[in-house]
């Protein structure tokens, strides 16, 4: 695996640890809190993480590896936030299906040969891209959402009542 790859895998690999240190200690008022009433709570950004990992960011790699020149639908988050599976939404449970579907993501991309990088398919919103550039795609979704995690429970202890 070149350089540049294994550092962008090493960065999915970190992306539970971050989580874990990001919400520690977050109570649920934190936890539910947004922004603005347009944005996501961190709760409802850890689901999408969740949810993302799991139908979003490895099929896309999968359909990638295994299909010729795939078109990859695009993904609508309005829709996925309004009809999404609100049932394992503690924090506990959120974190460790995190952390069960990245294990999965990383053992996947573990796998891959030097050739399957070069593997393209097609995105309506992105034009024609490669395993290789859509790794490099997962890693930025990891860092927005990451940040507006941050950034939002920021904003909550400095305006919390205390």
């Amino acid at each position: 695996m070149n350089t540049h790859r294994a550092e962008l895998v090493q960065i999915l690999a970190t992306t539970h640890a971050t989580l874990l240190r990001l919400v520690e200690g977050a109570t649920d008022a934190a936890l539910d809190a947004r922004p603005t009433p347009e944005d996501w709570s961190v709760r409802e950004i850890l689901a999408h993480l969740v949810d993302d990992e799991m139908f979003v960011m490895r099929l896309r790699l999968e359909r990638l590896i295994k299909e010729d020149r795939p078109r990859l639908t695009p993904h609508d988050e309005h829709v996925w936030y309004v009809s999404r599976n609100t049932s394992r939404d503690a924090l506990r449970e959120l974190l460790a299906d995190f952390s069960v579907q990245r294990a999965a993501s990383l053992g996947i991309i573990a796998l891959l040969r030097e050739s399957d990088w070069a593997r393209a398919g097609y995105h309506p919103e992105i034009g024609v891209l490669t395993a290789d550039e859509w790794l490099t795609h997962w890693v930025e979704h990891d860092a927005t959402h990451l940040g507006q995690i941050e950034t939002t429970l920021t904003r909550y202890s400095a305006h919390a009542p205390h």
